[in-house]
């Protein structure tokens, strides 16, 4: 029987976590680490020598008090679920990863890890903003799910990147597209600190690009799934090429 290891960004109450786990149950013994609070746009941080609390919750469910998602599948594959696990399904993240969006999510940061053991690994996000229903998304992860268990030595080594849409068309595979936002940091001042410190945050909103013909972002807006193979090696190599040095002058 199949071995899936699930984690997520969301936490332990993120909205997507148990549709996943009873669909996924379906196909494969089910393992279940994820942070036990929410852990959006954690990326790929992971926690170096410093102890993390572990808390088991139920049977094959646990989560890692102030871990990061990458943490969990690390925790798990390199513990006692070493050797034993045959695909990481990271999800499913409440909002859309697309474009750029996959160097700061945590979502992708969990998949990628799984990836960079040389297990095959997905990164599963709903297409629509902050979704209030995930049967459909666990029901088509499952789908693809079940195609690459049965294809495994042809992901070793790949994070694929899927968003699912309501009432979706179909699936294609297409690149990354871009996303831009209109991005602000807001600043608050502390009129009792003295030295003039303050605290700030991040806020924007998206901003629609026309630049996405045939990429992730266009198909989601046009309601496929979105499928993009993520590479572990980000070399450049076509500037590898071309790129020379002489006295120190490109």
């Amino acid at each position: 029987m199949y071995k899936i290891l699930i984690s997520n960004d969301d936490g332990m109450k993120g909205p997507g976590l148990l549709p996943l786990v009873k669909e996924l149950s379906k196909i494969a013994k089910v393992y279940v680490i994820v942070p036990k609070y929410q852990m959006s746009g954690a990326g790929h941080c992971i926690t170096i020598s410093k102890y993390k609390k572990v808390e088991k919750i139920e049977k094959d469910f646990y989560v890692i008090k102030g871990g990061t998602p990458a943490d969990c599948v690390k925790f798990g594959l390199c513990s006692f679920l070493k050797g034993k696990i045959d695909l990481v399904v990271s999800g499913i993240n409440n909002c859309p990863n697309l474009g750029q969006d996959v160097i700061y999510s945590g979502t992708v940061g969990a998949a990628r890890e799984g990836a960079l053991k040389g297990i095959p690994s997905i990164a599963v996000s709903s297409g629509q903003m902050y979704a209030k229903e995930y049967t459909h998304s666990a029901i088509a992860t499952r789908q693809i799910c079940g195609i690459i268990l049965d294809n495994k030595e042809r992901f070793q080594n790949v994070c694929l990147n899927v968003n699912i849409p309501k009432d979706y068309k179909g699936l294609k595979i297409v690149p990354l597209g871009l996303r831009a936002y209109d991005e602000n940091i807001e600043t608050v001042v502390d009129k009792k600190d003295k030295k003039g410190n303050f605290s700030y945050k991040f806020s924007g909103t998206y901003v629609a690009n026309g630049e996405n013909k045939n990429t992730d972002v266009d198909m989601i807006d046009k309601g496929y799934i979105s499928v993009t193979p993520l590479q572990i090696d980000q070399t450049n190599f076509n500037l590898l090429k071309r790129l020379k040095f002489k006295n120190g002058k490109i």
